[in-house]
């Protein structure tokens, strides 16, 4: 009798259970207590700073990957954008144009690469990942022209915006509050507005979603451009924050964006997806990086385990959650 009086667990809590956020923070949590256990150098300031400075830099990137993969696009040309965004800034500042209006013109230049990936993919119906394969080995090619393939130097003097931008408060580096601002604001956006439910509502099923009045054209454009203004803004950030550009920087980047988007939760497919389980895979990658940088293990078996949890997560999304849950 007293196991009938038991509450039983209800559906709701199930899915709190399984959310990919809550999966995401054990996974956090866990390679933490592991590496600090197993690696005398891990669980240190600088580390931890190390972690989240790269850790959003990747962040930022993902959570445009995020909105687009949710409205049923792809964009592998991110992390080419990103290391173009250096040059664009560094060019501009040469020309003598202020640090502060080379930065934004960065972000100019991320606006129109995505611009360019949504009107390719979008008006002339080519699958999205076919042209940002394209721009994607474009940018990166007439960077290495640009450039020689060799790494260029910031040579301006270092002024203000450069500790707004790429500073520290304590231990604490800006571009984690960059980060954070960054993600409350589109998971507002992608949950609380008109314009979030297009998102979903066009990646879910862009039939129902034109019926329904939604300008899909619109929607995927806006999200093309805004994937790559992320992109190009953690870029410039990068810049600011290193002072130097390198042609080969973010090699695989956009391969680590996507897979923090699936692993936090986002469906490739489209319709469904996570912008608080993407922030927080990004830094469980990155922490796995360190991690296994600090043990003095490979660093290919970081690409070996991303992969793993790649499709564990691909996997659980695909099935168990939108066959028992819905989300």
């Amino acid at each position: 009798m007293a196991d009938q009086n038991q509450p039983k667990s209800s559906p709701h809590a199930l899915r709190i259970y399984l959310r990919s956020e809550t999966v995401v923070i054990l996974l956090l949590l866990l390679f933490f207590i592991l590496f600090s256990y197993i690696s005398s150098g891990f669980f240190s300031s600088s580390m931890i700073n190390v972690i989240l400075i790269i850790g959003s830099e990747l962040g930022i990137i993902a959570l445009g990957v995020t909105l687009l993969i949710i409205s049923g696009e792809i964009d592998l040309s991110v992390a080419s954008v990103f290391v173009f965004s250096n040059y664009v800034v560094l060019i501009c500042s040469q020309f003598g144009i202020p640090i502060v209006f080379s930065f934004f013109l960065g972000i100019a230049f991320g606006i129109g690469a995505g611009f360019l990936n949504g009107f390719f993919a979008l008006r002339f119906k080519i699958p999205s990942f076919v042209v940002t394969l394209g721009f994607m080995i474009f940018w990166r090619a007439v960077l290495a022209g640009l450039t020689n393939g060799e790494p260029t130097y910031y040579e301006g003097a270092r002024s203000r915006f450069f500790d707004f931008i790429g500073g520290q408060v304590g231990f604490i580096p800006n571009q984690f509050i960059w980060f954070c601002a960054l993600s409350i604001l589109f998971s507002l956006i992608l949950n609380r507005t008109k314009f979030g439910n297009w998102i979903m509502a066009t990646g879910g099923n862009i039939q129902t979603a034109r019926a329904l009045g939604v300008n899909t054209y619109r929607t995927k454009m806006i999200c093309f451009m805004t994937c790559s203004a992320l992109a190009a803004f953690s870029g410039a950030s990068f810049l600011v924050r290193s002072t130097y550009l390198d042609p080969i920087v973010a090699t695989g980047m956009e391969l680590e964006a996507i897979a923090a988007a699936v692993i936090g939760g986002t469906i490739l497919t489209g319709g469904v997806g996570s912008i608080i389980g993407t922030s927080i895979c990004a830094f469980l990658l990155k922490e796995v990086q360190v991690g296994i940088a600090t043990y003095g293990i490979r660093v290919e078996y970081y690409n070996v385990l991303v992969g793993i949890l790649l499709m564990i997560a691909t996997v659980i999304n695909n099935t168990l959650i939108r066959k028992f849950i819905k989300i």
